[in-house]
């Protein structure tokens, strides 16, 4: 096959090799090399993708294009048998050492030497590439056809690949596959290689292809590393409002989160996604993803604090330990779901097995609340609603200055003895995307943080806003910190300290590899940046055409002065009479 897929380079590839063979903690490797391929080939964050999926234990898998493996390990855990296919040695031998338990064959993707049936057929940017190896007239549909031979009577094919409308790609980033703006919009003018689909036209290949039982999932912010997976269901209830943390550089042409929200209420964000996982199911039978309607992952943490959320079909939320080590931490959520801060009640909680079950509330949280106040820019109203929250908060508590205990340093490492309201118990996440309204009552969800120890309230109300203005820029723009702690007489010299606090909650819960050092370039100065070019451009053809005038001058200037001289050194008298009486003039 003579084609190059993603980030895939001779150079990367040996340092792959050596970072592997060595056996290199991954998060450091991505700090000496931070730059995105990086992330793509080595972040743990790459099994969000999969860590969720309901694959049979005893099940086999299929991985065609497994690049160098960095799904491969999530594979072998989750199931007894998987066979991992690339088409070089080289990337071979990296899989093996990341994955050992695998099987792993070279081969070409069109010709594989395999002679078994799979439960599940996976490719991960890979299938976008057929057109590279399949020589037909519809090269994607053969090619679905081709892997039915290899697929159990109730088997899938779960393909993950970029939308060609992705809504990145209006906002500036550059199509992956070709490194050009605007690739996959423009329909891959003058690129043979590899393309991708808008929703309807990968359903349309699906259908050709003689699959009539399929679903589509929606990774955000795309299938590399998503947070979110969603469906068509809750697409347009749940959009992404989050912060996209880990690209190369980009220019920013719009803001995305305020024209998700838009597209949201227009039900038009499947459309709009910026990626697809697509299962594709052999028969018309019921599959246990039918019932899954919206995924939460939380693979950046400890691993003992690690766990998904699923929202499912029949009204409940789960929580799932991702390891076996966040057992505990799933145990002690429930514990905590018992118990109400101030007038803020948790919404009822039971345990099956390792899981957490709760009701699924179907109505707005508090975040979206507020954000349709901001988007009436009425402040008065704003400041009604979180006085609300306040008071909610801040109900039944006491006053303290000594609440800066052993167990509260091991948290929050910083020690202060200012004196703050405090509860008993606290419930660190009381941020608006987990407080509904339940019959009047303020309601939170998720439970994950409640300590057996005082913590400041304003710390905590402090926390309501903070991941709210981090991520979101309609928020941010509409108000700030300085007004909200003005308007509750909170001092405004708290914020370095809740800030600290904050950092060293963070650092005792996430354990998240480094971040790309990307550059955002505004849409404007693109512009400015090309009206220079233009302007350069112009002035640059303009002393182009002046500089041929003064040539064609300067020739026909030399032409007379030769004229001059042939005339002058003519022998004939008559002629040469005047311009000698005119050369005497001259000399004197």
């Amino acid at each position: 096959m003579s084609f190059q897929r993603l980030y895939e380079d001779k150079v990367s590839e040996d340092k792959l090799y050596d970072i592997v063979s060595e056996r290199q903690d991954y998060n450091e490797a991505i700090r000496e090399n931070n730059t995105y391929p990086y992330h793509y080939f080595l972040s743990p964050l790459r099994h969000n993708l999969f860590n969720w999926y309901p694959f049979k234990k005893d099940g086999n898998l299929l991985e065609i294009g497994a690049g160098y493996g960095q799904l491969t390990s999530l594979f072998t855990r989750k199931l007894d048998h998987v066979v991992a296919v690339e088409d070089s040695q080289s990337k071979c031998e990296i899989i093996s050492k990341r994955a050992e338990e695998a099987t792993v064959l070279v081969s070409d993707f069109n010709d594989l030497k395999v002679d078994e049936k799979f439960d599940y057929i996976v490719l991960c940017n890979a299938f976008e590439y057929a057109k590279s190896f399949v020589d037909s007239e519809n090269p994607y549909v053969d090619y679905l056809n081709y892997l039915k031979g290899f697929l159990k009577d109730d088997g899938v094919i779960l393909i993950a690949l970029s939308n060609r409308l992705g809504l990145k790609y209006f906002a500036g980033f550059k199509e992956e596959h070709t490194d050009q703006l605007f690739s996959g919009i423009n329909e891959y003018s003058n690129v043979d290689y590899v393309q991708t689909f808008t929703k309807t036209e990968l359903s349309n290949i699906i259908n050709d292809a003689g699959f009539s039982n399929y679903k589509f999932f929606y990774p955000y912010p795309n299938h590399e590393i998503p947070e979110t997976v969603n469906t068509d269901k809750l697409i347009n209830e749940i959009p992404f409002t989050g912060v996209w943390r880990y690209f190369d550089d980009r220019i920013s042409t719009f803001d995305e989160v305020k024209l998700n929200l838009t597209l949201s209420k227009d039900n038009l964000l499947q459309y709009f996604a910026n990626s697809f996982l697509v299962e594709i199911r052999a028969s018309d039978r019921d599959y246990p993803s039918d019932n899954i309607d919206f995924v939460k992952i939380g693979a950046d943490r400890e691993e003992k604090h690690n766990v998904y959320t699923i929202i499912w079909s029949d009204g409940k939320v789960s929580k799932t330990p991702v390891t076996e080590k966040a057992n505990e931490h799933i145990k002690r959520m429930y514990e905590g779901s018992k118990y109400d801060i101030g007038k803020i009640k948790c919404l009822d909680a039971e345990l099956r097995g390792n899981s957490l079950y709760y009701d699924f509330l179907n109505q707005k949280s508090c975040e979206y609340i507020l954000l349709d106040i901001i988007a009436e820019n009425d402040k008065d109203k704003f400041f009604e609603f979180i006085e609300d929250i306040h008071d909610a908060l801040f109900y039944n508590s006491f006053e303290s200055d000594e609440y800066a205990t052993e167990e509260f340093l091991k948290v929050f490492s910083v020690k202060s003895d200012i004196k703050f309201h405090c509860h008993e118990k606290s419930y660190i996440d009381t941020i608006l995307g987990n407080m509904f309204i339940v019959d009047g009552e303020f309601t939170v969800i998720d439970y994950e943080w409640i300590l057996d120890f005082p913590v400041p309230l304003e710390y905590l109300f402090f926390r309501v806003f903070n991941y709210h203005f981090f991520s979101n820029e309609l928020i941010r723009e509409f108000t700030n910190f300085e007004e909200i702690f003005d308007h509750f007489n909170m001092d405004i010299e708290y914020l370095s300290l809740f800030k600290e606090w904050e950092c060293s909650f963070l650092r005792h819960i996430i354990s998240r590899p480094i971040r790309t050092f990307s550059q955002i370039l505004p849409f404007e100065d693109i512009y400015k940046t090309k009206q220079l070019q233009k302007d350069n451009n112009l002035m640059r053809k303009e002393l182009k055409n002046k500089n041929k005038l003064i040539e064609k001058k300067n020739k026909e200037l030399k032409k007379k002065d030769n004229e001059i001289k042939s005339l002058l050194n003519s022998k004939s008298w008559k002629i040469t009479k005047p311009m000698r009486k005119l050369k005497s003039v001259l000399k004197k």
